[in-house]
This record gives C-alpha cells, sequence and structure tokens, in this order.
C-alpha cells in the first residue's frame, strides 16, 4: 500500500515548482502526493497526479487535510512557513533547498530557514559564501543532494519549423508578474527575432503579462506562441530548438547542462540569478551571456546590501529593473544583443563542481530510510 505524502513549494517563478514536477513524477509510484500550502501552477503537472490538493495555510484545514489522509511525511520545497505548520503537527518533513549559497544571518533572524526539519536537504552547489557556510552550519539534520532534475524525453517540439525558444520560468513571483522585465529584455528580443518562430515558456500568471504586453507593443505574434509546458515537454523543446536563451534559473540550467545545450543567459530576474549566472559558467558545456551592467544591478552591489536580508534585495532589484523601463535601455540592449549573437561561444569554466547524480534518487533514499527508521522503531 502507497504512502500518503504532503508536497508543497513556496510560488516564486516556476523554478520550486519544476523541481515539485520532477519530484513528483520521479516518485508517484511509489508514493501518493497531495499538494498543500501555497497555491502553485498545476499546468506543468500530468493531469490527476495529485490525489487531493490543499491551496492553503490555515494550520487547521492543513491539519484536517493531514489527518484525513493520514500523512506522516512531507516534502517541502522553500516553504518555511508551511514546513514550520507541519512539524508543528508532528509531520516528519524533508525541506529541500536549493539556494544554499544565497543565505545570511539575517536570513535566519527573518524566520526564513527551517533549521530543525527532520531532514534538510541542501542541493549540491559551487562557491558556497562564508555567510551561508554559517548558515548551514546551524542546520540540525543537514544532508546535500545532487541537482533535481526532470528525465529527458524528446518527442515535444512546438513548431515543425526551427524555432528559438526563451524562457523566463521566473516571472511570476509574490511581488508581482515581471512586468517591467518584459519591457526591457523580451519585447527587444521579440524586435530582435522578428522573422523567427518563437515559443516563450513562462508560469500561467506570467503567459498573462505577456500576452497583454505584446499587444500593448503592437508586436506581431502570429510566430509567437506563450506556453506553460509540462516538464517532459519543457526540455523537449529546449533540446529541440535551434537556439535556446533562459533567465538563469538553476534549475533550467542543470537540466539544460544534461542536454549539453549552447544556452544564452538572459539578464537575472531575482537574487538568486545573480549567483545563478556565475554557476552556469562552470556548469554549462557553452554558454553565452548578457546581462544589466548597471551600477545597481550587479552582483557585487546586491551582496553590500545583503545583510539587509534576502526580502530587501528582492525588493530593490525589481524596483531598480523597474527604474529602467522609462530610460534608454531597450536601445542599449539591443545593441549589445546583437554583438553576442555574432561571438562564439564560451567553454565551461574549470570548476571542482561535479553532478554525481539526480537529486529525485537522493530524495527517494532519504524518504525510504526515514520510513524504515519509523517502522524499526515499532
Amino acid at each position: 500500500m502507497k504512502r500518503n505524502i504532503i508536497i508543497g513549494t513556496n510560488n516564486f517563478g516556476l523554478g520550486p515548482v519544476g523541481k515539485v514536477s520532477s519530484i513528483v513524477t520521479g516518485l508517484s509510484d511509489e508514493y501518493n502526493f497531495f499538494a498543500c500550502g501555497n497555491e502553485f501552477d498545476l499546468n506543468i503537472f500530468n493531469n490527476g497526479i495529485f490525489k487531493d490538493t490543499l491551496f492553503s495555510k490555515d494550520k487547521e484545514k492543513i491539519s484536517n487535510f493531514v489527518e484525513k489522509y493520514n500523512i506522516d511525511y512531507a516534502i517541502v520545497v522553500l516553504d518555511v512557513e508551511l514546513a514550520t505548520i507541519l512539524m508543528n503537527l508532528n509531520v516528519k518533513v524533508i525541506f529541500v533547498d536549493s539556494l544554499p549559497f544565497m543565505w545570511t544571518q539575517a536570513d535566519i533572524d527573518e524566520g526564513l530557514l527551517p533549521l530543525d526539519a527532520t531532514v534538510y536537504c541542501a542541493q549540491k552547489c559551487c562557491n558556497l559564501t562564508e555567510a551561508s557556510k554559517k548558515v548551514l552550519a546551524q542546520v540540525k539534520n543537514l544532508k546535500w543532494i545532487n541537482p533535481i532534475q526532470s528525465k529527458f524525453e524528446k518527442k515535444y517540439r512546438p513548431y515543425k519549423e526551427e524555432y528559438i525558444h526563451i524562457n523566463v520560468g521566473g516571472l511570476h513571483s509574490p511581488i508581482g508578474n515581471g512586468e517591467s522585465y518584459i519591457k526591457t529584455v523580451i519585447i527587444p528580443l521579440l524586435k530582435i527575432f522578428k522573422s523567427e518562430k518563437i515559443i516563450i515558456t513562462c508560469g500561467t500568471t506570467a503567459k498573462i503579462s505577456i500576452l497583454n504586453e505584446l499587444k500593448n507593443e503592437g508586436i506581431d505574434s502570429r510566430n509567437i506562441k506563450v506556453e506553460t509546458l509540462q516538464q517532459k515537454d519543457f526540455i523537449s523543446s529546449i533540446n529541440n530548438a535551434k537556439l535556446f536563451l533562459t533567465s538563469p534559473g538553476l534549475t533550467t540550467i542543470y537540466e539544460t547542462e544534461s542536454l549539453h545545450k549552447p544556452t544564452i543567459i538572459l539578464p537575472p530576474q531575482n537574487l538568486s540569478q545573480f549567483y545563478n549566472i556565475e554557476y552556469a559558467k562552470k556548469i554549462l558545456d557553452e554558454y553565452k551571456t548578457i546581462n544589466w551592467d548597471t551600477q545597481k544591478l550587479n552582483l557585487d552591489y546586491l551582496q553590500s546590501i545583503l545583510p539587509k536580508g534576502e526580502t530587501y534585495v528582492v525588493d530593490k532589484i525589481y524596483e531598480f529593473i523597474t527604474e529602467l523601463v522609462n530610460s534608454n535601455f531597450e536601445n542599449k540592449f539591443i545593441e549589445q544583443f546583437n554583438l553576442i549573437l555574432k561571438q562564439d561561444y564560451k567553454k565551461k569554466e574549470k570548476s571542482d563542481f561535479k553532478i554525481e547524480g539526480n537529486g529525485v534518487e537522493d530524495i527517494r533514499k532519504i524518504l525510504i530510510n526515514l520510513i524504515e527508521g519509523e517502522t524499526n522503531e515499532i
């Protein structure tokens, strides 16, 4: 008989949701999954993969949900509030942290990390900062796992003809749907590639924002598809594209690495993505990067204000991007991007970082050990 598992995540772009998709798809033959906590984009999942859903943070409702389905275990991706609620209900929580390189003491002080999770799974990364090392040293039961990835299939392509794939999975966040990013990055790209067939991938709510902006800008969208793809189709579309461009989400970077796909990294949308550009240089076989190249939208400046906390810095990033909308940034971006298109791809930088498996398998083993440990105690 399958055990019932709660799974949840924060609602910051498609990166965390993509990890949930990979985990659920990889483990659904062995466990029944129940979605809980923040509402997330179900369009990237196979229909019916969740036995039930409770998109709520109401403690009483979650308690009833746990009791109704006799749930003893949960997997939570980057949602400390849900993890805390479940732990208080005596549910064993595997907490998945895909951003261990980013935290400082200020984040602990804000209560952003469940240091006492049953198992705290930090995704392997390169170049941990001294501040993040001190944070992770406070975790009660830390386990390092490989990057969480989906299995690759070659079936899906959005067009029979050659096409360009632009991915901006991190557009949606609690702060908004990336309207300023659409104006400063996506619209200029569509002007550059106006004679090409294009697919833009993003979350469902961000899709609405992109389509509205295309209309506002008078962009001819007959050869443009804006889609929220299931994970397997998303990876297949990347593989089959003649050119792939993506904002620097870490999940996408890892999945692109597994395809050995030459990749153009677009300007970052949030704090973690500024770090991810540097990781991409050590992970991807072939890459090009185009960054904001402004005084404040750069990693050195953002790190200088990071002691104020991750939330403060993310708010500032959105503010700085919005300031570019009514500037001359579009012309500068188009000029810079056209130069980058003519350049050769750069090769992977030397690094000791190695991917030695799939984080889904690591979580499977951790879950088995947890359950076996409980069984052996009875």
